[in-house]
């Protein structure tokens, strides 16, 4: 598996998770599955910026789009922060802010498949990237979670 399968997989759950966060109306749950949510957002984006982006950084085009990715990053980063300090997960500008989050989430993913996935397939061969995936499943494990989390 390439490391643009396990991105894809990464994001499908990524988005499914924040979904239902937003459903959820029992306090308890919200705060249960934000917390999962919140490792996994982490371990995802860390490994992603030390492999994918990484890796990329390294040509002029794949360059901007790394830069730009880590941006995202850094503002969903900021927003987890918020939703995890408020700790009033019934709050409206808590639900807010976690829409924003998601709303921000589905930009990233959408833009990174669509054109970082296109531009990392002319850079890298399949063996490249199959050897990506490897150090992506490793990197993940670093940040707390585990290679098969986003299963």
């Amino acid at each position: 598996m390439t490391i643009l399968d396990d991105l894809k997989a990464d994001h499908r759950h990524l988005k499914a998770e924040i979904r239902a966060i937003l459903k959820f109306d029992d306090r308890e749950e919200r705060v249960a599955r934000f917390s999962q949510f919140r490792t996994l957002l982490t371990a995802h984006s860390r490994a992603e910026e030390n492999v994918l982006y990484g890796g990329l950084e390294k040509f002029e085009k794949g360059k901007d789009e790394a830069l730009e990715g880590t941006v995202e990053h850094e503002v969903a980063d900021r927003l987890v922060e918020d939703l995890s300090a408020s700790r009033n997960f019934e709050a409206d500008k808590w639900t807010a802010r976690c829409t924003v989050l998601k709303e921000l989430l589905d930009h990233h993913i959408e833009e990174e498949e669509d054109e970082m996935f296109k531009t990392a397939r002319k850079q890298f061969d399949k063996k490249a990237l199959d050897e990506m995936g490897k150090e992506f499943k490793k990197e993940k494990v670093k940040y707390g979670t585990t290679a098969t989390d986003a299963k």
